[in-house]
């Protein structure tokens, strides 16, 4: 399994606008082959950067099929004219994962 960090730099006064169109087009991330979950996140210091956070079955099904496939185009179409600059992107694997109860 591996996680995609995707922070993003809004521009100042279209966050709103970005958190709705992103709650939407999250359904194309999810649709791509081997995407297991998907969460948006807002920096609390910074209100004008997001994390998109994905779960992927592998690599290649991020790098390979979702890049290359209409899911990719339909979010960035949806979303990048939020964008103040590209968004960067990141692969991690999870080394620990722990949750304490409530």
């Amino acid at each position: 399994m591996i996680l995609t960090i995707a922070e993003m730099r809004i521009r100042a006064g279209c966050e709103g606008d970005f958190a709705a169109a992103a709650r939407d087009a999250i359904e194309h991330i999810l649709a791509s082959p081997g995407c297991r979950s998907a969460k948006l996140t807002r920096s609390v210091e910074d209100p004008c950067r997001y994390l998109v956070i994905t779960e992927w079955d592998s690599l290649e099904a991020h790098t390979q099929r979702f890049y290359h496939s209409e899911h990719l185009a339909n979010w960035r179409t949806a979303v990048s004219e939020y964008f103040d600059e590209p968004p960067m992107v990141e692969h991690v694997s999870e080394v620990l994962d722990t949750r304490g109860e409530s």
